[in-house]
This record gives C-alpha cells, structure tokens and sequence, in this order.
C-alpha cells in the first residue's frame, strides 16, 4: 500500500485515473487538483513532528483573485460586540484615527479549505501545487508518551468522525455572497444558506481566514476569536487530517440587500468538523483552550459517527444513567422541511406565551381546602393551585406513576418487554427517569403566588410526607440528613415581604421559620431541621456554592425559587449553585417564566431536573433546534411538556381589580435645559457615527459610547446637576477633538488604566447593563455574587471580581488563566497585542478590579448621596427639573385632596427612578417643599429595607416612597399606594412593568394611575421607540446560547445608534 494514500486519498485516487465525481471544482467546473507534498517520507506518518521540522520549499502561488476587505478595522469591535448591520458614513468633521499610520500588509499566497482538503486557489494554472508545509502554530495533535513502539494497523483509530458544529462563528463580511443557480435563491425577506469555502494562507504566520462564495469571490474574513482557534488547525491538516465543512446561516434580507452587492457587518456562519476518532480528544481540548466550544451538528449524514469531545460527560459517554436510558437512541434533529425558516424572537417568543398562557384550562382543575392553620380563605384560583400542586408533588409507583405521566409512554415489545418512549423525543429506554415532584407556578403578577405556596406548605398532607422523609437517611454522601423544612429562596427585596406574608397568612405558633442570611446564620445541619421553612435569598447561595455550607449538605423536602427567572443565565455562579441544591420537591415560581428567549425555560428545566432537557445539548436539540427551523411539531411537543409540569393563569376575568390607568405626561424642556440637552445630541451622535463608521478613535470607543447615551438619558432627567464633571467641560466650547479623555495609552511609564478610571468604567457598564465577562458573560460586579454582612473576604480570589484591558474589555477570574495565554502567545516583543475582542492595539497590562476597591468608590458616591445639599454647596444645583417640578405640582395637589377628606385613605405614591442619585435630587425638592418620605434602593441592608417599607405601609403621614427600579422590580408590595410616576423610561420595559405591577396586584383596592415622564422632541422619545423595537428584538441565532447573546448585543448597539439619527 502507498503511504501517500493515507495521507492523501483523493489525490492518490486522482493520479491513478480514479473518477473526480466528488473532487472539489472551480467556478468553472474544472477538477481543482489536490496538492502532493513534495519528497514525502513515510515516516511522517510515525513521526509527524520530526517531519514538520523538515524545511520544505515554497512554491508559487497565484494571489491575484485575494481581496483585501475594506471593513476589518474597528468596526469588528462594534460589530462583534452590539451588531451593526450597516454602517453610517463618515461624519465630515475628521477625527484623527489611532494607528492610521500603520502599513497594511497584503498576503501573497492562499491555499482553499474545500471540505480540509488542500487545493489551488481558483484560476491557477493546471499542474501548479501549492505548498502544505505548516505554518510556525501548527499544532502537532499526535504528542504522547507511548512513542517508544508504534504500529501500524488499521482500527477504529482512524475513522472519520463528525466532532459538531463551533458555536458562535461569524464572517466579517464586505460583500453579499452569490448563490450558484442551481440552488436556492431564498425569497424577498430570507437570505438562503450558502455553502461556503474556507481560504486559508499558505505559511502564513497570522490567522487570517478568508470566506469564498460559490462562485469564487472571496466576501469577508472568520471573525478573530475562531480564527485563532481554527488557523493553526488548518495549518495542521497533513497531521490531524481535519475535514470542515461551512455554510453562510439563513438570515433576514435588509433593505436595499442585492446578492454580490455591499455589506458591512457580521454573518453568522456555520462550520462543521470532521477528523479520524484518534485525534478527536486532543482537537476537543486545543479547542477549549482557544474559548471555542462545539455543539450539535447543523447536519449528520447517518454514515458517520458524532461524537463531540466537549460533551464527554454526558450524552457521548458509553455508561448508563442512573435511570438506564440505554436502548435505540434517534439520530439528531435535522428539519424535515426543504427550506429552512427563520422563526424571529418574537415570533417565538409568542408562540411560546400564547402556549403559555393557554394550559391548564381553569375550569378542568378541581378545588382543594386549605388546612385550618392557614387564617386567610383562599380565593377559587387559589384553592385550584393548591389542588395542582397538590397533585403534582405525589409520589407515584406501578402503572399509577405511568398513567400520570405524559411524557414516558410504556410500551411493549413483541417479546413482551416493557420499555418507555419518551414522545417529545421519540427515545426509548428500559427505565424511565425518576418522577420530577413539582413544577412551575406561573401565574401573572398580582395573583397572590405567595398565599397558593404557603398553603401547599401548610397542608397536613405536606406536614406528614415531610415528617416521613426527614426520618430517613440520604442517598448521597455529601449530603449529612434529610431535612423536613422547605428552603425558600428569593430575592433580599423580598425578604421582609415574605416575613409580613407568614404573620399575616398562618396561625401564630403553627410553625416555625428561619431567615438564613446575613452574618452568624446557622451552620449546624441539625439546628436547622428544626424549622419548618428557611428563608434565603440567591445571593447567599451563590456566595456559598463548594464551600461545605450548611444549605449544601442539607438534602431538603422541598425548595421553592420566589421569582424563578433570577436563575434564567445559566452560567453565572447564581444559577449553576441553585441547580445543585439537593431536594426531593422543587417549585419555581414566576410571573415571567419566558422573559427574553426560550433559554429562560430551559433554566426552569434544569431546576426542575426533566430529563433529557435539563441538560443543554438535550434543551438545545430538542426545543431550541426544532423552534429555530419553524418545525411545526414543537409546539405541541413543547406544550405537552410544560402543560404536565406548569400553572399559568392571567389576571384578566380571573380576579377583579381596581381599573388601571396609564398615561405619558410630555414635558417641554427649558430654554437652558433645551440648549443642554441639543448640544449634547449633537455632539453626541458625530461620536458615535464616527466610532461605528470603522474608524479607530482609540481604546475608549466602547466607552465614548455609553457616556454619550448615559449623559443624554441624565440631562433628561435632571440637566446638568447629574453630569459628570467631565461631561460638563465638553459644555465649554471644547471641539469634538477634545471629546472625554479617558487615558493616555501611550505612556510606558505608568499604568494605562487608573483606578479612578477603571471603576469609573464599571460604573458605566452596571449603567449599560453590559457589566459582563467576554469570554463567559458572566456579571462580575458583585451583583450575581453579593457575600453578606460579616462574610470573610480576605483571600484575593473571592476579592477579585474581574481584569480590566486597556480597550476597557473585563474578563473574570474563572477565564483569566486562558485569556492571559492567549495574549502571551499574540503579544509583540515590546509588550502590545491586538485585543481580541475589539482588535485594539494596547498594551499588556491588565487592570485588576478588586471588590473592596469597588466598594470604596461606591462608599465615595454614597457619602454624596447622604448629603445631597452638597451639590448646592458646589455651585452645581440651580433648582428641581422641568420634570420634579411636574411631579411637585402632582404631589401638591394629592395632598391637598388627602387633607380635604380625612375620612378617606390618604392617597400614595411610588416614584421611580434608575439612578439613585436622581433619587437624591428628587429628595431636595421634597424637602424644600415639606413633603415627609421614605425610600428603598438597592444599597441598602435588608433591616433597612423592611423598615421603609413598613413605615410607607403603616404611617399615614407618609405619603410617598422613593425606590430604584433595580431594588423596587422583584417581589415588593407596595398596594398601599395607588399612585406611581416613573422619572425616565428604562432600557428594559419588562423591569419597568415588574415595578409598576407591585402597586396593581391582588389587594390594592383603589383606583391606580401611572405616570410616566418623558420630554417632549427629546432623546426619551427615541428611547420610546427602543422599547417597542425590545419587544420585538429579532435572536437571529436561537439555540446557541453564546451567538444569542452576542447577537442581541449586537443589535442592542444598532438600537443605540438608531437614537442619534
């Protein structure tokens, strides 16, 4: 046998006259002919780095099809971070460009990835081969310590293999690529797949791969971070014998879109791997550590075996689940219909709500009394939950278990074995998964929730079953004893509401809870099973995740998530340490069971432990996958699955509320406070047009951006006195060329990042909500993993919160190590590399964001919020906004009314407001006016908190609360007041109605008015208009979860941009 077969089949099959059918072909259908590795040694093939080290000469290639892309500047740090789909033309004012003296270099040489098989660029000459010898980064896949003896035999070692699809690959396009003819041309409103070419350089020491067309053309560039990954991979062929395969992913036209026509922007791109199952492993773990993570293929041909390295664990390994899911698998979900469909979020997202909203028919579900020790008569809808839930957490066996479960159908084989289809799925296995006790509450808010959990709790059928299961031993050795009590975790907001709920709800002495939080909370596993329930909130759990806590050697009866959403990101810390609460009943309750994306489910699910779709690639195939392709199926599948699990039920004819009304008061600026507000408009929209037309303006753009946004959204709300004193010298008559300096980055001397800079950064992205780690997307402002009061933060790694790069990117602890070597490995001599997020030249210097650092700085801002007349000490403040004189004017004449009839409930108001410090200012006027209030924000401790809340609830003479919307979102009651103004719209309209429903919800008796400020031809009508596009934000990448949310940060910026049109 000829070795060269091994490494070269086609081109063998091709010099010994075998058929060129399936060769790969040139635009004009030409054999393109596979390259030969010149003196080829035999023993490359047992010694593959010895051979590399072999110096092979070059030979000539045609460059004369290579197009250099016009667009691969700074626009790729907007694109790849908030999705610009076309971009703006320069401004004419000039902005001097970082860089811009740096010399373009051309590449000279390209060889085709045509399926990872070597060939000529399109146009060569018959006969000319390119070279194959790797590049400096190939890496040898082949390393081991069993090098002493190898023989050659024919295994399944060298079987192809599909490895998957990579997650979140994208082209940095410039132009349209063209469809051949002969395949689908798509419609007027979809882009069709295209199947794609992969160029890569021959012996080039960057990771430039090029993207051709069918017909040749080269149209954009694989974005950077896949790049890095798959570049030396490619280089590697002739040792790992990598396949790929790629295609364009099917997207909406945009207007003015012609195919071959202009573009500038990210496509999202589908690359599939292929290798023999030797080198899968070691391709597996090089991927990793590039940040590159497989997922299912788009495709399988059923002649080829998957198997995916990063899924080792779970669906690839050979052993058996504890519930022996063991028989005929079916292959991947692959659509049925010819032509794919793009299903928009929206589009989704209301299908999944109308599903939602539709189960579980109100009047098939009988009623259930409630147990004596519960004062408070049940309402009908509340006696049908507590039937419901009843119901679904009875441990069932025998042919009860399966008559009761519509998922696992028993079936019988024609030997007489029984076996259990799971009909979502079409699996089957001999045993069926263990019964999930619980599910999902997921009524509207305002629908008392609360009382339907504490009657289930307090039910004698729940007191017994508990008493039963704390009697015996657990199963897992990590867990010390079963407890009776239900843990009940919720936000800290809602903590003193839950306290309130039980002393007005249950009888006194019926049961004994304990708040599990703050300092000096118990540890003892046996002291707490003293209680019938321990409150706590996510944040404590989060903070004890694997450190051997009490919570965690406790195997509960119950767990029950009050606002189950908080857990919806499934990779923050917050999430992963929920899911792995040990329990033998578990309840997720929420308003909102879908918020943004199917995803949210999929982390209920995982909560719940339903499998096979609590586990990612089991969601992702099943529900995501199907949805994504608009396959018809799913919904009634998706519908049996939840209508067995959940209780959805909506406000409307259900309970009979007090009639709401909603209304934007338009405000007209001042003449002062007009001229702030244009000026900064103005100034504001060159900046951002220049920073997204591609042009480098430095490593602050991304932060150039947030400003301009957060400084008009501030001048809205109260002019200048909420302005930075940076923003305010820009009022000075400095031109654009003195736009904010955030740093000096070319200084060698000193640190590029100060600390005041640093965590003034941070402030912005808390702000922007885009506080968030590159490579994980994990929060890392302490938000996701608050430590309590009293809670030891001595060791650095618990004090770290993140690293800052120069270009203002965060990356957290966990992805650090990986991060710093991919940036060893791109850094020059002198210590500078290009970012890989955002393609900046900067330095290698790393900001170290340190949690009591960040605590200092905000204790620094606090000290001006407790003394808000400082500002008029500083000259700053010339008097209340256009809009707190409105909402003087409201309150002024409410407590007219109040003290005209005393006979009455005075009446009461919540203001709203996403800053504090507007709060703070809202406060000076209230005080100047004699108004009494209280107020609730998210800094304050939880005694603080249940203090103002009370006082607001039970003091007459105090009429008006002050809360931020971040701490007044989740799970207050505020029906004590029947008024609410809300000071400025929000980025996120579904926190603003979260806020406002704590005031129309079951038990508010009165009338209730919204008011909503907003200034009239301002950017708060453009912020309007953002709200409703929110509504309908198209996820052009459902079922993956990082393209999702990169591609809805992507678009998240091309709505900000929209505002400065």
């Amino acid at each position: 046998m000829d070795p060269a077969q091994l490494l070269n089949p086609r081109g063998f099959k091709k010099s010994n006259g075998v058929n060129h059918a399936n060769a790969p072909t040139n635009a004009n259908g030409v054999v393109v002919p596979t390259p030969e590795r010149r003196n080829f040694d035999p023993r490359a093939l047992l010694d593959p780095r010895a051979a590399f080290k072999r110096p092979v000469q070059d030979a000539e290639v045609n460059d004369s099809l290579i197009s250099t892309s016009p667009g691969a500047r700074m626009s790729s740090f907007i694109e790849r971070i908030h999705g610009v789909q076309d971009r703006s033309e320069q401004p004419q004012k000039r902005v001097k460009r970082d860089h811009e003296d740096e010399p373009m270099k051309k590449p000279n040489s390209s060889h085709l990835g045509g399926g990872g098989v070597l060939g000529e660029v399109p146009g060569q000459k018959k006969g000319e081969t390119t070279s194959t010898r790797p590049s400096a980064d190939v890496v040898d896949l082949t390393i081991g310590d069993d090098d002493d003896e190898v023989i050659l035999v024919r295994d399944a070692g060298d079987q192809e293999i599909c490895l998957g699809r990579l997650k979140a690959t994208f082209v940095n396009a410039w132009q349209i690529p063209i469809q051949k003819r002969a395949g689908w041309q798509g419609n007027t409103t979809i882009w069709p797949r295209t199947k794609i070419i992969l160029r890569r350089q021959t012996g080039a020491r960057d990771n430039v791969i090029g993207v051709v067309d069918p017909i040749g053309t080269m149209f954009g560039k694989v974005d950077l971070k896949t790049a890095q990954g798959l570049a030396p991979l490619m280089d590697g062929v002739p040792t790992n014998r990598l396949r790929w395969q790629a295609w364009t992913d099917v997207r909406k036209k945009q207007p003015g879109e012609i195919a071959g026509g202009p573009f500038s922007g990210l496509m999202a791109i589908i690359i599939q791997l292929y290798c023999p199952r030797k080198h899968a492993i070691n391709i597996g773990k090089f991927l990793k550590l590039r940040q590159l993570q497989l997922e299912d293929p788009f495709h399988l041909d059923t002649r080829i075996e998957y198997f995916n390295p990063h899924l080792t664990s779970t669906s690839n390994m050979s052993t058996e689940p504890s519930f022996s899911f063991t028989t005929t698998e079916v292959p991947h979900y692959v659509p049925s219909s010819g032509n794919y469909v793009v299903r928009s979020v929206e589009e989704t997202r209301s299908d999944v709500l109308l599903m939602f909203n539709s189960i579980a028919k109100e009047e098939d579900i009988p009623e259930k009394d409630q147990d004596s020790s519960i004062v408070t008569p049940l309402l009908r809808h509340q006696k049908k939950a507590l039937y419901f839930m009843s119901e679904r957490e009875k441990d069932r066996t025998g042919e009860e278990a399966d008559k009761a479960d519509p998922i696992y159908q028993p079936k019988f084989k024609s030997n007489g074995q029984k076996y259990y289809l799971n009909v979502i799925t079409g699996s089957e296995s001999r045993h069926k998964p263990p019964p999930v006790l619980g599910g999902i509450l997921a009524d509207e808010m305002g629908l008392g929730k609360t009382l339907s959990i504490l009657s289930l709790l307090m039910h004698q059928e729940s007191l017994r079953a508990a008493d039963e299961w704390s009697r015996k031993a657990p199963q897992e050795q990590n867990l010390v004893r079963n407890n009776k009590a239900t843990l009940l975790v919720c936000p800290v907001s809602t903590v003193a509401n839950w306290e309130e709920q039980l002393k007005a709800h249950i009888k006194p002495g019926s049961l004994r809870y304990y708040i599990y939080h703050g300092p000096g909370r118990i540890q003892d596993v046996d002291e707490l099973a003293k209680y019938d329930i321990v409150i706590t909130t996510y944040s404590t759990i989060a903070t004890e995740y694997k450190r051997g806590k009490a919570v965690e050697k406790t195997n509960w009866f119950r767990i029950v998530l009050d606002e189950a959403h908080s857990i919806r990101t499934q990779t923050t810390r917050q999430s992963i340490a929920i899911c792995a609460l040990s329990a033998q009943r578990r309840w997720a309750v929420t308003g909102t069971p879908v918020q943004n994306r199917l995803d949210d489910l999929g982390a209920l699910l995982k909560f719940l432990r339903i499998k096979p779709f609590d586990e990612r690639h089991g969601f992702t195939q099943w529900i995501l996958n199907p949805f994504k392709s608009a396959d018809p199926d799913v919904l009634p599948k998706l519908r049996l699955l939840v209508d067995s699990i959940t209780l959805r039920r909506l406000k409307d004819g259900l309970v009979d509320l007090p009639p709401r009304h909603d209304q934007i008061a338009r405000l007209k600026f001042s003449n002062d406070e007009q001229t702030l507000h244009d000026w900064f408009e103005k100034d504001s929209a060159r900046k951002v047009n220049a920073v997204a037309s591609g042009g480098k303006i430095g490593g602050s753009a991304y932060a150039r951006i947030l400003v301009a946004i957060l400084n008009l959204r501030l001048i809205c709300a109260h002019g200048q006195e909420l302005l930075s004193d940076e923003a305010m010298k820009t009022t000075e008559g400095i031109s654009y060329g003195n736009a904010i300096d955030l740093g000096d980055e070319d200084d060698d001397e000193k640190p590029v990042l100060t600390p005041k800079q640093a965590y003034e950064m941070v402030h912005l992205l808390r702000e922007s909500d885009a506080d968030n780690c590159q490579l994980c997307n994990n929060k890392i402002d302490g938000k996701d993993v608050e430590f309590d009061d009293g809670e030891d933060k001595d060791k650095k790694s618990r004090n770290t919160l993140g690293f800052m790069t120069p270009c203002y990117q965060i990356v957290c602890p966990s992805c650090i190590a990986g991060f710093r070597k991919q940036v060893e490995q791109i850094s020059t001599t002198d210590g500078y590399f290009n970012c890989p997020f955002c393609e900046q030249y900067v330095r290698n210097d790393l900001f170290e964001l340190k949690e009591d650092e960040l605590e200092a700085d905000e204790e620094a801002r606090a000290r001006l919020r407790d003394n808000p007349k400082m500002a008029k000490k500083l000259g700053r403040y010339i008097g209340p906004h256009t809009k707190t004189k409105a909402l003087l004017e409201s309150l002024t004449t409410d407590r007219a009314w109040s003290a005209a009839h005393p006979e009455e409930r005075p009446i009461k108001s919540v203001i709203f407001s996403s800053w504090t410090t507007h709060l703070d200012l809202i406060q000076i006027a209230l005080d100047n006016a004699g108004f009494k209030y209280t107020r609730l924000d998210g800094r304050m401790a939880r005694l603080a908190r249940s203090t103002a809340l009370q006082v607001f609830a039970k003091d007459p003479n105090v009429p008006i609360i002050l809360v931020s919307i971040a701490a007044g979102g989740l799970g207050l009651n505020l029906t004590t007041a029947n008024k609410v103004y809300v000071m400025e719209p929000q980025f996120n309209p579904a926190a603003e109605a979260q806020a406002v429903d704590r005031v129309h919800r079951l038990g508010q008796k009165r009338e209730v008015f919204i008011t909503r400020f907003i200034m009239e031809h301002s950017f708060e009508e453009k912020m309007l208009e953002l709200q409703r596009k929110k509504k309908a934000l198209a996820d052009l990448s459902m079922g993956r979860e990082k393209i999702s949310k990169a591609e809805a940060a992507r678009q998240r910026l091309e709505d900000l941009r929209s505002l400065f049109r």
